[in-house]
């Protein structure tokens, strides 16, 4: 007793929770479903990729796979949260997020110029820039107006601009304050889009252009609430209320369809609570666990895959083989660079606390 009561205080990770894993999965999945058919006919570029048309169209078009998106905002609020009560200190939170992030996504462009590059050289006017590309490596190329190499990153720059919220509440100790500070935000922006200031004030506009997080923001909200609601300490009735709050943001000029996301935000609470034992499935828990990688690989392996040989093979077998390709290099890319890369980089400087989950 003596033994647990001494441990108490360092407050280790719960066990990992294997149903928010498989819905990870489940949302790379869904948005690679989307690209490869709803939004491929509508998509001329993918990065420094020419697409074209589609010759015939595919039978099965997932128009709402886009709704990964918020999804994965969903996750990333509720797991961040979760990480900061463990990481009490800006540096280890930083040296996490940059271990997490970072190798796989430059290993990831590498991936998407060897792939694209080749495919474009068939355009006789075609000249690669390579400061654009070497600008990706940063991740910031959207705050400074470059093209991404690969368009699936945009959600990136949206994710680094979390963490840099979060890590300023670190920095100022003020990380017990987060979910009021972000349902702040999130109220803000829905009066100002409710009442259409972005469109007759001037310049205010500049906001949401230098913070493209604030459009999203109320995403992260619903997960950061989620996961504050599971505390012990904390107001249920407080939690509750801005859960409902954040709810109805979700009607006000919404990026994704409103109904649809708060459909999927109830499924995410739920696997939250892991009331959702159908989702403890072995394949949607491993592909949960190469979710990252096939978020940044699907895009330069599919699409080269539909733009080129599409005229020799059926569309749908083409999207089917295109899709576990991806998959399959996808795992290639988690077992060979991710974890590998990220266990050395813990190995090599130790952070004071545990490492991200």
């Amino acid at each position: 007793m003596k033994h647990n009561k001494a441990n108490s205080s360092k407050s280790p990770l719960r066990p990992r929770n294997l149903q928010i894993d498989a819905l990870r999965g489940i949302a790379a999945l869904s948005v690679m479903l989307f690209h490869f058919t709803a939004w491929y006919g509508k998509s001329q570029v993918d990065g420094i990729l020419q697409l074209d048309d589609f010759l015939h169209e595919p039978h099965l078009l997932f128009y709402f796979g886009d709704l990964g998106v918020p999804l994965f905002f969903m996750i990333s609020g509720y797991v961040i949260t979760e990480s900061c009560e463990h990481k009490k200190t800006l540096t280890s939170f930083a040296y996490s997020r940059f271990t997490r992030l970072y190798p796989l996504y430059w290993s990831s462009i590498i991936f998407a110029v060897m792939c694209y590059l080749p495919s474009n050289s068939r355009l006789a006017s075609y000249d690669p820039d390579w400061l654009t590309i070497a600008l990706n490596f940063s991740m910031l190329q959207t705050s400074i107006d470059v093209r991404n190499v690969n368009e699936a990153y945009w959600t990136l720059y949206i994710e680094l601009q979390f963490y840099s919220f979060v890590a300023l509440m670190l920095a100022t100790r003020r990380i017990k304050q987060l979910p009021l500070q972000v349902l702040g935000l999130t109220t803000a922006y829905a009066i100002a889009t409710a009442f259409r200031c972005w469109d007759w004030i001037p310049g205010i506009w500049r906001i949401k252009s230098v913070f493209p997080l604030l459009v999203f923001l109320n995403y992260f909200a619903l997960g950061i609430w989620v996961r504050n609601l599971q505390k012990p300490e904390a107001s249920k009735k407080q939690a509750l209320a801005a859960i409902s709050l954040s709810c109805v943001f979700l009607f006000i000029r919404s990026p994704y369809d409103p109904f649809a996301v708060l459909t999927i935000f109830f499924v995410f609470w739920a696997a939250c609570e892991q009331k959702l034992n159908l989702l403890e499935n072995r394949l949607l828990v491993s592909l949960g666990t190469i979710s990252y990688a096939l978020y940044l690989v699907h895009g330069p392996c599919g699409y080269t895959m539909l733009n080129y040989l599409q005229q020799y093979v059926q569309v749908d077998i083409l999207i089917t083989t295109a899709v576990l390709t991806s998959i399959i290099v996808a795992a290639l890319f988690t077992f060979a660079v991710e974890k590998p890369a990220h266990n050395f980089l813990r190995e090599a400087v130790r952070p004071e606390t545990p490492h991200s989950r």
